[in-house]
């Protein structure tokens, strides 16, 4: 039973180490859209999502607030949306 715990904590670690070197595009994308001050919603709230799923494995977590924070200056309320999951998840 330990080998089969330790089996899978490792193919889990190995996982999120895949997902952590998708990271370093999807931040140059979220960079982008706030230097560029993009009032693309629909842009915007696919990366929150993005990043919303890999936030709830470790990933991700300061990039997801950057672009939270500029999509509230375009959208209070769809922002309190996605701190709201974002709240849940830390639960």
């Amino acid at each position: 039973m330990d080998d089969l715990v330790k089996d899978i904590s490792n193919e889990i670690s190995k996982f999120k180490a895949s997902l952590s070197h998708h990271l370093p595009a999807i931040e140059a994308d979220v960079n982008r859209i706030i230097k560029r001050q993009s009032q693309d919603k629909r842009s915007i709230e696919y990366y929150l999502e993005t990043l919303l799923s890999l936030v709830t494995i470790g990933v991700g977590e300061t990039v997801f607030i950057n672009l939270l924070e500029y999509y509230k200056t375009l959208d209070a309320e769809g922002a309190a949306f996605y701190w709201e999951e974002y709240s849940r998840e830390e639960e």
